[in-house]
């Protein structure tokens, strides 16, 4: 079925007249004419009686018609539905990110949002595998490092600084390292996204090391949880950190060697007219990140 020829029928009853119609639909008559004529050979009988002097349905037409209220009442409703829940701070915002930057982040964002605006909901997707953004229809994704998709907008929001860290008792056994590669004389413990690690010297020289995994895994807080049972020293975001630095749990090795760390993008389709909750989401985020950078 051709759905804009029954539009052009719909409006040509609603109207009362094809001259009517084809005003409203700003298209010549007899091309409305022909477009109805057309349907109507689609459909294998007559819907309206057409003179010069008059304008009705048919017996079919009337029927036709009838049958298509109760839909077209839906999706006026529906439309509506839509309509506001786009213009308004309501309904089902789609989130994801990765695992331990998800729980650090985005979840206490994400909860005051929720607090402040409570007729939104929020659906997150929490992985250290890339979601398809599209297949899963996300509205926003986080994630670190380099991101190019096409159509969609991505936005820097802060840089995450890379330390070396393991338990004082671990460098009890061991020589500190002074370089790099002295890491090699250490077990490790290596996330599979971090295969090579990057660090500067003082004077700026760069330096690539290649660890040697005593224990991989894809999961941040298993890798702290491994350090702490003195199992290794490993590569991890400071964050993740903070607190076992400050006190002591664990050290920083080769503190005067800085490292390349990775910028956190958040990413949204590149679209026109974003739904009024996930532009407002996205301004929260922007805000929330400039009021930490004070």
């Amino acid at each position: 079925m051709n759905y804009q020829d029954l539009y052009y029928f719909i409006q040509v009853v609603d109207k009362g007249s094809l001259v009517s119609a084809a005003r409203y639909l700003d298209i010549p008559t007899s091309t409305l004419s022909r477009r109805l004529q057309a349907f109507e050979q689609q459909l294998g009988y007559k819907l309206v009686h057409r003179s010069s002097k008059k304008f009705g349905l048919t017996e079919s037409g009337q029927r036709f018609f009838n049958s298509l209220s109760p839909v077209m009442t839906e999706l006026e409703m529906r439309s509506e539905d839509v309509n506001s829940e786009l213009s308004s701070l309501s309904g089902d915002i789609k989130i994801t990110a990765p695992l331990t930057l998800g729980h650090h982040y985005v979840k206490p964002w994400v909860f005051e949002f929720m607090e402040i605006n409570p007729r939104v909901s929020v659906e997150m997707f929490l992985s250290n595998q890339n979601v398809d953004l599209v297949k899963n229809s996300i509205d926003i994704a986080f994630r670190l490092g380099k991101v190019t998709l096409n159509d969609w907008i991505s936005r820097p929001l802060m840089e995450t600084e890379m330390v070396v860290v393991a338990t004082p008792e671990l460098m009890q056994r061991h020589p500190k390292p002074q370089r790099p590669e002295e890491l090699a004389e250490l077990p490790l413990v290596v996330l599979k996204r971090s295969a090579f690690w990057r660090f500067q010297d003082p004077d700026g020289h760069a330096v690539t090391f290649t660890p040697h995994a005593h224990l991989r895994t894809d999961e941040i807080r298993f890798a702290v949880d491994a350090v702490k049972q003195n199992l290794g020293a490993c590569c991890m975001p400071r964050y993740v950190v903070s607190e076992e630095l400050e006190s002591g749990e664990l050290i920083q090795l080769l503190p005067d060697w800085s490292m390349e760390g990775r910028t956190m993008h958040m990413l949204y389709p590149h679209r026109e007219n974003l739904p009024v909750k996930t532009r407002a989401l996205i301004e929260f985020v922007m805000d929330k990140v400039a009021q930490a950078k004070v």
